[in-house]
């Protein structure tokens, strides 16, 4: 990135049809048209694929989800990302917005919203309608200015703003310049900017009451919101980050939101939670997380799409390039990864859940004992700590002493050759190898393995469909089953979430979080101008293993 001061543009953003504003500053010589886009797309939440020709309410109505937003300042268009004459590769710099014009006001709008206030006005798509033109103000402006100025192009005509009724502009300008004289008071008189419409309505575009003396503050209009809406739903439905943060903060309705969000980025969720209940510190959290995520991510497109550009170039200048063949190649192989990912999300996403082993609940020496159940293993082991445990080692025989081979190598300290274990209220007998904790079993949290000699032994059977383990315990054909132990039941170092810790997991993932960011930051410092995406609804967190719901 830039760090030039003198090159830093600050942008205000306005979405005129719900007066949406929102501030970014960016490098005047390095951001493009298309960027700022973007920009405003994210800040202002604008729907920006609503040109559809079908009619059903389907996922494609996305915040964000078309080619960007339509941008205008004052009556000139900027850019158009549907339009072959507008280049979204131009530099702010080269359209002549720079740090000496202080804060530079850019309308945005999406291409539906643009193409109808572009017919109202009668413009025929030549130039981008001034802002207030879609506003209830807009409508009564353009009511008391008539046909524009001069010959109905469309100019502007501020003469209903000066006192003096409907009289023609000079004859106002003179009467207003003497009632300014004679009075003191302004010569500016605003009341013809005030409809007549009545009260604010909740969500309208309406937002001013009938009085010419005063304007009351629009009332914000309500969250979209029903019982048991997920995060995804909230944060799609309400693009606003005050509807949003309303939302986040009705504990009483909508509990489930502040934990998703804080399963999914926990960081974002704790600094809202230091101001939880002020809506409108919890809105500028939100927009503070929203801007930095969509940064991060266009600058990375940028990079990114300049690379290809780059390779694209080479390649068409010499077809033997390795270096472009093989980012191409590369480029070719992550798209079938991907789809092979959509096509697997698709029809069987519990793929990307997470095995729980086989585990057994036993009683030994009237001792509990979880008994990891592997038919790969050939022997029946247990670890010294754990025999320690169940009073077990005065019955080591260490003749059978030695080392086991396999995977690695490990200590035996012998074995014990009957050891009772009661498994559905049957006694049965097994055979165990004690291996040295320390320097035999490879998993330091395995305490007993029940191996093939004993499956063998009780013709066992595993039935996954029924989640058992199956004994046979008479010559009649009698069985017994043992059910394999959930998730709840199990601890945390057996895969399990019996003594699971949310606090200290939340504090792992955002210590990672920060050590990221710092990362970040130290690459933005060197130039590198590329940062992680902390998107406040799907960031890091999950990445590093999610943190605690």
């Amino acid at each position: 990135m830039n760090d030039d001061p003198n090159d830093e543009v600050r942008i205000t953003f306005l979405h005129p049809p719900t007066s949406r504003t929102d501030m970014i500053a960016v490098p005047g010589s390095t951001t493009t048209l298309a960027d700022l886009s973007g920009y405003a797309t994210a800040l202002l939440g604008i729907i920006t694929n609503d040109v559809d020709n079908d009619d059903d309410d389907d996922d494609a109505d996305r915040v964000g989800g078309g080619g960007g937003s339509v941008l205008t300042r004052g009556t000139s268009l900027l850019y158009h990302p549907s339009r072959g004459d507008c280049d979204g590769s131009r530099t702010l710099a080269s359209c002549g917005v720079s740090s000496s014009d202080g804060d530079a006001l850019v309308s945005a709008y999406s291409i539906r919203e643009y193409d109808d206030v572009v017919a109202a006005a009668g413009r025929g798509g030549g130039r981008a309608p001034p802002p207030s033109s879609t506003s209830a103000v807009g409508t009564t402006a353009a009511a008391a200015r008539g046909g524009g100025g001069g010959g109905g192009g469309g100019g502007l005509d501020f003469t209903s703003l000066l006192g003096g009724g409907v009289a023609g502009a000079g004859a106002q300008r003179s009467s207003s310049s003497s009632s300014s004289s004679s009075s003191g008071v302004g010569a500016l008189d605003f009341s013809s900017l005030v409809g007549n419409a009545g009260p604010p309505v909740v969500g309208s575009r309406a937002s001013l009451t009938p009085t010419t003396t005063s304007v009351v503050p629009t009332i914000p209009p309500r969250p979209v919101e029903w019982d048991g809406m997920s995060l995804d739903d909230a944060i799609s439905r309400n693009p606003d980050p005050v509807r949003l943060a309303t939302l986040l903060s009705d504990a009483a309705r909508h509990p489930n939101l502040m934990k998703e969000l804080n399963y999914h980025n926990p960081s974002v969720c704790k600094r809202l939670r230091e101001v939880y209940g002020d809506v409108n510190k919890m809105a500028e959290v939100w927009r503070q997380a929203t801007m930095r995520s969509t940064m991060s991510r266009f600058l990375r497109g940028n990079e990114e799409r300049n690379r290809e550009a780059e390779m694209r170039r080479r390649l068409l200048s010499d077809p033997m390039d390795a270096d472009a063949n093989m980012y191409f190649g590369e480029k070719i192989r992550l798209e079938n990864v991907a789809r092979q990912y959509e096509r697997m999300m698709e029809e069987y996403p519990e793929s990307m859940g997470k095995v729980l082993m086989l585990y057994v609940g036993t009683t030994v020496n009237g001792k509990p004992l979880q008994v990891f159940v592997d038919s790969g293993a050939q022997s029946t082991i247990m670890s010294s700590a754990c025999a320690d445990r169940l009073d077990l080692l005065h019955l080591v025989d260490k003749r059978f002493a030695g080392v086991a081979v396999g995977v690695g190598t490990g200590k035996i300290l012998g074995r014990v050759h009957v050891v009772e274990m009661v498994i559905g209220g049957c006694v049965l007998p097994c055979s165990v190898t004690i291996m040295d904790s320390e320097k035999g079993l490879g998993d330091k949290n395995m305490d007993c393995l029940f191996g093939l000699d004993m499956l063998r032994r009780h013709r066992c059977s595993i039935d996954l469909g029924g989640n058992v383990l199956r004994f046979s315990i008479g010559a009649g054909g009698e069985t017994m089953e043992a059910p394999f132990l959930h998730e709840k039941d199990l601890p945390t170092s057996k895969g399990g979430t019996m003594d699971f810790d949310p606090e200290k997991a939340n504090a792992m993932v955002e210590a990672r979080m920060e050590r990221m960011d710092t990362d970040e930051d130290d690459d933005d410092g060197e130039g590198g101008g590329e940062g992680g995406d902390e998107d406040p609804g799907k960031g890091k967190a999950k990445e590093g293993g999610g943190g605690a719901s």
